[in-house]
């Protein structure tokens, strides 16, 4: 039960001194779980992260729905299959990608359905056969961009969430994401050797694996404890999300891209999906280590650098004066001293140089070199 000694201001300043503590992913995941049940009751919840260009799901842990005995290390596996339809496949409500796009962007299925969660095909094919039919969702957004979700879940005897368990869950949203964005940075900055070579994955319509390649392996493992389970068949949820959204055809919920990039311990990992033939369900997806334009943008956004900043960062590391920067993006040579200030600040560092080889490193540096700027979409455009 919920203490009624731990006020929601100060369950929010625990969340915010934990999220500076750069703890792994999964570390702070489970972290974080026990500290909102102190404020809002709940039988198990299950943690996301997702892509901030795609709202697609990169990563999940559901420890806790296995731990509590909701999910066997089995049904879990199936549990994140239908997860990964109802948000891509078939319409459905209270999805993450939909409350990624609220100005507050927390709900309650019941909420969403109007008291009639029934309509869900989440509800109807997860949720209730699994003795877990309430269901309180967040999307963790800072500046538009979502980095994860969480699903908190109640069994039926547990009652439903209320707007008070809403709103108090709304008031740690900003926490949160801040949380997860920093978990995200450190997890890079641990960041060890990674495999270069580029590998495929071929999955059926059922998401079978048909095809796998010794570097999709290797990638696949360094995507950590998600992707351990791909030998049996199963996959990472990034998989899954991204194969279930190129069969879906049409862009969803904000879904703009067949293009995901997932951080993982040994760096920024990308997957590009494509249809081998139309109509059978076959997915190929190719997934090798992000390219240097790819990471420096994830590197700056998880460090809270805003679209204009990224546009001066890139032209720093191509060594454009102040004068030059100004006159490049039309703008004040006072303002984009005030940008530069704002970077130094926001990744740590002192100088031009300490800022490119914190951000763009040796693997951006023949972008730079071929004059790419990035531009505030966080595309990079060649002249």
């Amino acid at each position: 039960m919920a203490s009624p000694h731990w006020s929601v201001d100060r369950h929010r300043e625990e969340i915010e001194l934990l999220g500076t503590r750069g703890l792994p992913r999964d570390e702070y995941f489970a972290q974080l779980a026990p500290r909102l049940r102190r404020v809002i009751d709940n039988d198990a919840s299950c943690w996301h992260t997702l892509d901030p260009h795609t709202r697609l799901l990169t990563s999940d842990a559901p420890a806790e729905l296995v731990e509590r005995g909701i999910y066997t290390a089995e049904t879990a596996t199936t549990a994140g299959e239908l997860l990964v339809r109802s948000e891509y496949l078939v319409p459905d409500c209270n999805t993450f990608a939909e409350l990624a796009a609220r100005r507050i962007p927390v709900g309650t299925l019941d909420q969403a359905t109007r008291g009639h969660p029934e309509r869900s095909a989440r509800y109807r094919d997860l949720l209730e056969p699994s003795g877990i039919p309430h269901e309180l969702r967040a999307a963790f957004v800072i500046r538009g961009r979502v980095w994860g979700a969480v699903h908190i879940a109640r069994r039926a005897q547990s009652g439903a969430f209320t707007r008070q368990d809403a709103d108090a869950l709304a008031r740690v949203a900003s926490a949160i994401a801040n949380g997860i964005r920093a978990s995200l940075r450190f997890d890079a900055a641990r960041r060890g050797s990674s495999t270069e070579a580029p590998g495929l994955i071929v999955v059926d319509a059922t998401n079978a694996v048909e095809l796998i390649t010794p570097p999709a392996r290797a990638l696949l493992d360094a995507l950590g404890s998600n992707a351990l389970a791909y030998a049996d068949g199963s996959l990472p949820a990034t998989v899954l999300a991204l194969a279930s959204h190129v069969r879906g055809g049409a862009h969803r919920a904000g879904v703009e891209s067949n293009v995901v990039t997932v951080p993982s311990p040994s760096g920024w990992i990308t997957l590009h999906a494509s249809q081998p033939s139309a109509g059978d369900g076959r997915v190929a997806i190719v997934i090798e280590p992000a390219s240097g334009p790819q990471s420096a943008t994830l590197r700056l956004e998880i460090n809270g650098v805003s679209a204009r900043e990224r546009e001066v960062a890139t032209l720093l590391a191509s060594g454009l004066s102040n004068a030059d920067i100004a006159a490049t993006l039309v703008l004040s040579p006072h303002t984009v001293q005030d940008h530069i200030k704002s970077l130094f600040e926001k990744l740590g560092v002192a100088s031009r140089q300490e800022l490119v080889a914190r951000v763009f490193l040796d693997e951006y540096l023949p972008e730079v070199v071929q004059r790419t700027p990035l531009t505030s979409r966080g595309r990079f455009d060649r002249d």
